[in-house]
């Protein structure tokens, strides 16, 4: 199976500390983890408001604002951005997934011993794929199952049977029918000096060095695999916030589940080997 990874992400939501009790802790954060992480930025952003809907699950822009800890290791490989709710993990490459969840597991450690964390909502992962165009035609990309791939995606067999479909065009959400795991898939052209990394990003990347734009060739296709396990259903409105007691087992139980799921709609994408 080819690999077109250009981007990887990971996220792990526990359950909310408040503002103070945030503030209170980054010194040690970072203590902890200089390590793992020489180079650290807490700059404000603005807050975010999560709503779950028959339409899906939506972010929308909050009044107050919030402070962040980001921090890059020594090569610029791995970043990370913790909140007072969460921490993402993102990698600049590609690594496979069992070389990632080990290493996870070994900073969640000590983010748990230092923040105190003893429940979790929910866990994410997210592929950032990147293929080239044809060389004999520009509307055709290389390794997709579908050379004229724009975000069709009655071909994707792992979400054919027990997933509901959400969503139009290029962007597409599917639920699984327990309403545990969500799945979106996103399609687009990156054109050259456009960069495909997430723009909510650009802030770690410009602490690895800059944010990479496309520069070899007019267009390459963008196929933004995301994927969600919740700890508790999102459509039953008395159990959605639920939370699950925080374990490393339970944790990479929920990863291992999801990324079975998005490793095999990849697989129904792109060409076999």
């Amino acid at each position: 199976m080819s690999n077109h990874i250009s981007a990887k992400f990971f996220g792990f939501v526990y359950a909310q500390l408040s503002d103070e009790e945030f503030l209170s802790v980054i010194p040690g954060l970072k203590k902890n983890l200089r390590r793992y992480f020489p180079r650290n930025d807490v700059p404000t952003i603005n807050g975010v408001q999560v709503r779950v809907s028959d339409s899906g699950v939506a972010t929308l822009p909050a009044k107050e604002v919030q402070r962040e800890l980001h921090m890059v290791d020594a090569n610029g490989m791995w970043g990370m951005k913790i909140g007072n709710t969460g921490v993402s993990f993102s990698t600049a490459n590609y690594i496979s997934y069992e070389e990632a969840i080990e290493y996870i597991q070994e900073i969640l450690t000590v983010i748990v011993e230092t923040v105190g964390i003893y429940h979790f909502s929910r866990v994410s992962l997210r592929n950032i794929n990147i293929f080239n165009p044809s060389p004999s035609d520009g509307n055709v990309f290389e390794d997709i199952e579908h050379g004229d791939y724009w975000g069709t995606q009655d071909f994707v067999s792992t979400l054919s049977g027990g997933f509901l479909c959400k969503g139009a065009s290029t962007r597409h959400n599917y639920f699984s029918s327990n309403y545990r795991t969500q799945v979106q898939i996103a399609s687009g052209v990156v054109f050259k000096g456009q960069s495909h990394i997430p723009q909510e990003e650009w802030d770690i990347w410009r602490m690895r060095g800059g944010v990479p734009v496309q520069t070899d060739v007019d267009t390459k296709l963008l196929v933004d695999i995301s994927g969600t396990r919740f700890e508790a259903p999102i459509d039953d409105p008395e159990q959605q916030h639920n939370l699950s007691d925080y374990s490393w087992e339970a944790v990479k139980q929920s990863f291992d589940e999801l990324h079975g799921v998005v490793n095999s709609v990849y697989s129904d994408i792109t060409t076999k080997d």
